[in-house]
């Protein structure tokens, strides 16, 4: 017997089955790679009453309740002990929210007692439920239309009756249109389709929150407007980005969607990207509620610069009256060169930029900035704490002078004619006009010149302005000088010779010999909350 060849042939076996173990494992993947879970069971969601920033009451055993020691579910609103007694008698008396409804086509009310919203008034009377006055749980409350009751109006209330989901009924997925079912390879709910409610103007929201962003502060957005929503259209980014929030929208086809996004201008880039990929039609509106340190998008669409109050009463009353306007994608296409004989060109990469690129100091400080937040000692999250950072990066160039005569790194094509630049530090290319955290080159340049220009954030072109120093990057900021203005153009053309620091949309690369193309392709679709400045805006 030749035992080698035995060997040989068990050997091709094993191979063969490690190989179609790997396939099958393959396959599955992508037969659930666009699945979104869907909990079978009402379980309460407990989060720290610090975050409602009220006094609480247990809504077991009617004791006031500790920040330290208060827990309440924010989907529903029930409060409780963070001790095991009470929470578990609350967990077998009471129901939360349903995340979905077979064979039903309307929801019933769901009563909670005490514990209400402060200076909320009642549904019946139009009297305002003072219920600090009454020690204990006082007052009822349905935690999906949030209409409220005194104690003795509630007793007139027909409480089995059906729920309309109230003021913000057009931004609800009803548990009832959501449509769960199971995958072979999942014994778990997956999100199967959406059922159009028969609600007039029904264009459903749908929350993405980056608990990275800024101060932190995106899990407390999540916790408090997930008691006014469905719980499962408020969700957090995770490692996948917005794909698996993106499906509520892709289900929900052809109805329009809406999308919240509590991020930074990096996050609201992201899910712009990914709605462009996913090729969702028709294409959701975006609102912004500015958690990042720049908030340049935020501020040109009239959703501030700085973090707002988190009440969700008015996030979501700000969202239902924002209006959509077209906003400019530009495909930055980048061809990698080697300069040897024969010239040698890479595969192109496309960046998808909508605020602005730039070249030179400013993409060297992001650069900075970024490496020292990725590194495992950055500790500290916070605003203020970045904008320190990058306060130490921009001081720190005034005096190296890294990107002097920058303009010799590049060839620059606006519109197929090179131009002849100035010696300049940084270089950018505007769509809208906010810049490096609400600088206005366009409106720094129209200040004290003769030929005004119009920056609009849907006509395809780009402004282009010059920055000569580190210095005058830092009295732009402050609005005492004026940048140089080198023009505007539909298409850009950039020969990188030597290596020069990058940014689009404050994201920074170190750029090797390039061939760049940068041009309008396509359009993203926001919402802008006030009329704003006919010189900042224009509707498409």
């Amino acid at each position: 017997m030749n035992w080698s060849s035995l060997e040989l042939g068990s050997e091709a076996i094993i191979g063969s089955l490690l190989a179609l173990t790997a396939l099958f494992f393959f396959c599955r993947s992508l037969l659930v790679e666009d699945v979104v879970c869907i909990p079978g069971k009402t379980r309460h969601s407990w989060k720290s009453i610090k975050i409602l920033n009220k006094p609480c009451y247990c809504n077991a055993c009617e004791v006031l309740l500790t920040p330290s020691a208060g827990l309440f579910c924010d989907c529903c609103g029930l409060c409780t002990h963070s001790a095991p007694v009470c929470t578990k008698l609350i967990d077998s008396k009471y129901r939360c929210k349903d995340k979905f409804l077979r064979n039903e086509t309307s929801l019933t009310h769901l009563w909670v007692h005490g514990n209400l919203p402060l200076g909320i008034t009642c549904s019946a009377c139009n009297d305002e439920i003072d219920y600090q006055a009454t020690p204990g749980l006082f007052g009822w409350r349905c935690c999906w239309c949030q209409r409220s009751y005194h104690n003795n109006c509630y007793k007139q209330v027909d409480v089995r009756g059906k729920c309309d989901l109230g003021e913000f009924k057009d931004l609800i997925f009803p548990p009832y249109s959501v449509v769960a079912a199971r995958t072979r390879e999942s014994v778990r709910l997956h999100l199967a389709g959406i059922k159009p409610p028969d609600i007039e103007n029904w264009e459903p929201l749908i929350v993405i929150a980056n608990t990275r962003s800024g101060s932190s502060t995106a899990a407390d957005v999540l916790s408090l407007l997930r008691g006014y929503l469905h719980p499962l259209q408020v969700m957090q980014l995770c490692t996948r980005g917005p794909h698996d929030a993106l499906q509520w929208a892709i289900k929900a086809q052809p109805r329009p969607c809406r999308i919240l996004v509590a991020g930074g201008d990096g996050t609201i880039g992201w899910v712009l990207n990914t709605i462009y990929s996913l090729g969702i039609k028709p294409i959701p509106a975006v609102a912004i509620l500015p958690l990042g340190t720049g908030n340049d998008l935020s501020r040109i669409l009239g959703w501030g610069a700085e973090p707002p109050e988190l009440d969700p009463i008015q996030i979501l009353k700000n969202v239902k009256r924002a209006r959509g306007i077209n906003l400019d994608r530009y495909d930055l296409q980048i061809e990698k060169l080697h300069y040897r004989l024969p010239i040698k060109r890479h595969p192109m990469k496309t960046i998808h930029v909508y605020n602005y690129f730039s070249i030179g100091v400013d993409a060297l400080v992001t650069y900075n900035f970024h490496k020292t937040r990725e590194s495992r000692f950055y500790v500290l999250s916070s605003r203020l704490f970045n904008k320190l950072l990058y306060f130490t990066f921009g001081t720190q160039q005034i005096v190296q002078r890294d990107c002097e005569n920058i303009e010799q790194n590049f060839d620059l094509y606006m519109d197929s004619q090179m131009i002849s630049l100035p010696p300049l530090q940084s270089i950018v290319f505007l769509n809208i006009d906010s810049w490096g955290a609400g600088c206005k080159l366009c409106a720094l340049w129209n200040a004290d010149s003769n030929v005004k220009m119009i920056n609009c954030i849907s006509d395809s072109s780009l402004e282009v302005f010059g920055i000569v120093s580190s210095f005058h990057m830092a009295q732009l900021q402050c609005g005492i000088s004026k940048p140089v203005r080198i023009g505007q153009a539909k298409q850009i053309r950039i020969v990188v010779k030597n290596p020069c620091h990058m940014q689009a949309d404050g994201e920074p690369w170190l750029q090797q010999p390039a061939d760049i193309h940068l041009q309008s392709r396509s359009q993203a679709r926001m919402l802008r909350l006030d009329e704003g400045n006919s010189s900042d805006l224009s509707d498409s």
